[in-house]
């Protein structure tokens, strides 16, 4: 996966028995970035068929098993910033606590038969009623710097801006407060698959309407905690919720009936979405609040099985490319998608204009 890293202070007092006995009181210091402005990338060029992958293939795959394990065996940089990670969903339960509406996990888990023993994240690890439990383990690992997710129907509980729900608000406040004061650095994606029930009703991300309520959503977070945060992820794994959502209907909304078409619809949609809230946080907040936004991409690592045989090379490039160059493509080369997909499946385009809009952008991967 992708992930920032910056370097930082824990903040620690004395330990004791491996846990810090006190917080110390020095005042959060976020990392500053230069330039509030982020330069425009230059164009690229489309990516080759088979792409330049393979130069890293000719260089690794003739390894032996003892070199590649040995890459288990090197040292981080001294600066390299330790950080732990969660999602809303995964962590948070209060499923419906203090006026919080329902999203499509928590809709498609009560259906019995959906997920295994019937389990759900009503509960989960309860962290919405334990922000001061967290925070110690958090002090208790000495990370710098901690990932999680907010929850859109947690803040609005239909996904409309015209729904606040203040205690969500609240939580998400002492959380951040509860990180900076602790010296812990909290990097914030805006949406890690929990999508408003009430939005999965009018189409979900099939429905290009979700552009601009996405939007509105980040605008009302940047807004609230972006004098705090100063690391944003606008999109979780884009991948999982175009093919595994919507192509293998294995996660809500579970939608399976149209692989073909489907997966890359909401993969078009997706990409905007991520561009237009690009483009909100680099317009009205960069200036003051001087963070970086960017996105979360998953890739599994292919290789040719004969690493001299054309075809093989061709086959594990275009997996690649369908998976990582789906929208890593559009957003760090050229606006559009990589032209082993477009020879694939045949080529859902992107306008002038927005291939513009979605190439950029200067943003950290």
């Amino acid at each position: 996966q992708s992930t920032f890293c910056r370097s930082g202070s824990p903040g620690l007092g004395r330990i004791q028995n491996g846990f810090p006995s006190k917080v110390s009181h020095r005042s959060f210091k976020p990392p500053t970035f230069g330039a509030a402005r982020a330069m425009r990338l230059l164009g690229l060029p489309a990516s080759e068929v088979p792409s330049k992958a393979k130069i890293v293939w000719e260089k690794f795959s003739p390894q032996t098993k003892f070199e590649r394990d040995m890459y288990f065996y090197g040292n981080f940089p001294e600066d390299f910033a330790w950080g732990v990670s969660s999602s809303a969903y995964q962590i948070e339960g209060g499923w419906d606590a203090d006026g919080k509406g329902p999203s499509i996990w928590d809709n498609f888990t009560h259906i019995p038969g959906n997920i295994k023993n019937s389990d759900t994240g009503d509960i989960a690890c309860d962290s919405y009623h334990k922000v001061d439990e967290d925070l110690y383990m958090l002090r208790a690992l000495g990370v710098k710097s901690y990932r999680f997710s907010l929850s859109w129907p947690r803040i609005f509980p239909t996904g409309r801006n015209n729904s606040i729900n203040s205690h969500g608000v609240d939580y998400y406040n002492q959380l951040i407060d509860g990180l900076t004061a602790n010296n812990i650095t909290p990097m914030v994606t805006l949406y890690h698959w929990d999508l408003p029930q009430a939005l999965q009703d009018i189409g979900g991300w099939a429905n290009e309407s979700l552009i601009d309520l996405f939007n509105s959503f980040a605008d009302f977070c940047f807004q609230t905690f972006g004098d705090r945060v100063k690391f944003w992820m606008t999109l979780n794994e884009p991948f999982v919720t175009a093919w595994i959502e919507y192509g293998l209907g294995q996660f809500p909304p579970n939608v399976k009936n149209d692989p073909g078409y489907a997966p890359y619809k909401i993969a078009h949609t997706l990409l905007k979405a991520h561009a237009r809230v690009y483009h909100t946080y680099d317009r009205k907040y960069r200036a003051s609040q001087s963070g970086v936004i960017s996105l979360s991409l998953n890739a599994d690592w292919v290789e040719p099985k004969t690493l001299g045989d054309p075809e093989d090379t061709k086959a594990a490039d275009r997996s690649l490319q369908f998976m990582l160059g789906w929208f890593a493509h559009p957003i760090f080369k050229n606006g559009d998608y990589p032209e082993a997909m477009k020879w694939t499946v045949g080529n859902r385009i992107f306008t002038a204009q927005e291939r513009e809009y979605i190439r950029a952008i200067e943003q950290l991967l």
